[in-house]
């Protein structure tokens, strides 16, 4: 797979102001900034090519979690 960052040209020629990431030779994204264009080529080239990868879950286990007794009570307030 080769993945190519180049400036945008339109149809007729044109080139724009914009960015362009192709794919192989066939066109996959138009970006705004060439960042963004990077951001993109570098996402493609650093898949995990193994299907049953597992990516980490957005929370804890809830046996990690420490359990706080004292939830919600100020231990510094007094009357």
């Amino acid at each position: 797979m080769k993945v190519h960052v180049a400036r945008y040209r339109k149809a007729d020629g044109y080139q724009t102001r914009f960015w362009s990431v192709t794919v192989d030779g066939e066109l996959l994204a138009v970006t705004v900034y060439r960042r963004g264009a990077d951001a993109v080529a570098n996402a493609l080239t650093t898949l995990t090519r193994d299907p049953h990868a597992t990516t980490p879950q957005s929370s804890p286990q809830p046996g990690t979690v420490p359990h706080n007794a004292t939830a919600g009570v100020a231990a510094d307030r007094t009357r």
